[in-house]
């Protein structure tokens, strides 16, 4: 945070407005609430861009009104620390014209620090209530429905939220590498996306209640920690459509995730092939398909070390109730083992966590797992971006899970949205700002792309995940003459070989025989090996080759 957005205090509660939204409500030192917002989201799930008309600001109320850049939509938001114990949220939006949305509203963030497996108290809209837990394993489904009202402890602060206007829902962020679960309006039960028309008001109420045991600050002793662990094969991905052979050429060595099709020219598979080692991701319309892709690859002379094949219709995904595709995901397995009988043949998802999480293959008819994972598909500011890294840990353990034993060897880990599995597209994205489900990212050609990185390597790491991609060659999510390459080279050079991770607050390092790299996830300069590392920085160190 950067220290100049609105921050609002009464007593020991204290709430920071960042873009207009709630960022984080904190009671003598303990985060309550993660995020406050109240976004309109688009038919493709894409977020409706506002700008801010007027804010007013006092020691205890903010006030704002918005408008939606295309013109569709204004509002007001308000926020008020009533007392040292409560804090009151109103929104209203204004449609001034017909659109296709499939959400609107306020979305709250609930931390998973100290709330990951505990218990919570819902009410429901007749009234009634039931205990639930939050899940530790990352849940694919609704871990709460019908909610306009719930309770639970963070430590010995006490947690109660009453909602109006809607009847909201929870679903576990972490499935996109948010560390949050999220509670939302309106329910996915419901028909989406729904029509709203000009003229149509939306108002919601959101009442913030705490109570604690304990009314001094609370002291951050959080210390250092230490894992031992190996490093990940380091892997670039590759899609013809996305990237260029000629930058992969000058990556000569580093092993490729190559993704094809019934569409791709034979010139790109002649070209990995005489590349080097190879993990094949093919999309695929029907077994027809397949057979004919994998007669091509072996004519080409692809020889992979790894193969993972999908049906095109799962590159979206589908809730865990559905509807769902006719046919199994998984259905080529033996048509991949007859034509590559050396390779390890996977499966899972080539999209996010999420559509692994919601259709698993079954570990006993597999050689390894895998899915891919993008930063931004809820929010695209920093603060968001380096708190996936947060998640990570959570997602490896619930893959682990979902494996049973069988290694993960991963895809793209990446900032920007290599696609959309649940839209058309990705968000276009000309100005390159900051922007949730796009894939020209801006940070992609900075510093912050590879302290980011280094983060995903140290969360892998630690989890003993045995492969990944930190990047394309080159395009929106490319490496090529760009900090990444740099930090990519050298995580190369030592796959695979133990390393020590040392957690120090925002610095990450990550420590091998000969060799390592350390990243700054904080806003200031921070001292380590007698060197000054930049804000928001990699750097790497060692005689590696």
């Amino acid at each position: 945070m950067g220290g100049s957005e609105p921050t609002l205090l009464n007593g020991g509660l204290s709430v920071v407005i960042a873009g207009g939204d709630i960022r984080t409500v904190v009671l003598s030192g303990t985060e309550v609430l993660r995020g406050l917002s109240y976004p309109v989201r688009d038919a493709d799930w894409g977020t409706c861009l506002v700008d801010t008309v007027t804010e007013r600001t006092g020691p205890n109320i903010y006030e704002r009104d918005f408008a939606d850049r295309l013109g569709r939509f204004s509002g007001t938001f308000r926020a008020e620390l009533t007392d040292d114990r409560h804090l009151a949220a109103d929104v209203e939006i204004r449609f001034e014209a017909n659109m296709m949305i499939n959400r609107a509203g306020f979305t709250l963030l609930h931390p998973i620090k100290g709330v990951a497996g505990t218990a919570m108290t819902i009410t429901h809209s007749d009234g009634g209530t039931k205990q639930v837990k939050f899940p530790r394993l990352i849940s694919p489904a609704q871990p709460a429905v019908d909610i306009v009202g719930l309770a639970h402890d963070i430590g010995d602060v006490r947690v109660s939220i009453a909602m109006e206007g809607e009847t909201f829902e929870m679903e576990d962020q972490r499935n996109w590498s948010d560390a949050s679960y999220k509670t939302y309006c309106r329910p996915l039960s419901r028909p989406r996306p729904f029509a709203v028309k000009h003229g149509d008001t939306l108002h919601q109420r959101v009442r913030v209640s705490l109570s604690s045991a304990n009314d001094g600050a609370i002291t951050d002793t959080a210390a250092a920690q230490t894992i031992k662990g190996a490093l990940p094969q380091i892997m670039l991905a590759h899609e013809p459509s996305l990237s260029t052979p000629a930058a992969l050429a000058d990556f000569a060595g580093l092993p490729v995730q190559f993704r094809c099709s019934g569409h791709t020219a034979t010139a790109d598979l002649e070209a990995i092939a005489v590349h080097g080692p190879a993990t094949l991701e093919i999309v695929y319309e029907d077994e027809d398909d397949l057979e004919r892709l994998t007669t091509r690859c072996s004519q080409a002379g692809l020889t992979p070390q790894r193969i993972v094949a999908l049906q095109a219709a799962y590159l979206k995904s589908h809730q865990p109730d559905g509807p769902w595709p006719d046919v199994p995901p998984h259905a080529g397995l033996e048509v991949l083992r007859t034509a590559f009988p050396g390779a390890a043949i996977g499966g899972g998802s080539l999209t996010n966590f999420t559509e692994l999480n919601r259709c698993r293959p079954d570990p006993d008819a597999v050689d390894f797992v895998t899915f891919g994972n993008t930063a931004i598909v809820h929010a695209a500011d920093d603060l968001s971006v380096r708190q996936t890294l947060e998640a990570l840990p959570d997602i490896f353990a619930s893959a682990r899970h979902i494996a049973s034993g069988k290694p993960l060897h991963l895809g793209l880990l990446s900032i920007g949205m290599r696609s959309n599995p649940y839209g058309d597209a990705v968000a276009a994205n000309p100005d390159r700002i900051r922007m949730a489900m796009a894939m020209d990212d801006p940070r992609q050609s900075t510093e912050f792309a590879a302290a980011y990185a280094v983060g995903v390597l140290a969360a892998a790491a630690e989890a003993g995940v045995e492969s990944l991609a930190l990047a394309m060659p080159d395009g929106p999510l490319g490496a090529n003459g760009r900090p990444l390459e740099a930090l990519i080279r050298h995580a190369h050079a030592l796959s695979g070989s133990p390393v020590t991770v040392t957690h120090d607050q925002d610095l990450i390092v990550i420590e091998g025989q000969g060799g390592g790299m350390a990243a700054n996830l904080s806003g200031d300069a921070l001292d380590f090996k007698n060197r000054s590392i930049a804000a928001e920085c990699a750097i790497v160190w060692g005689e590696l080759s």
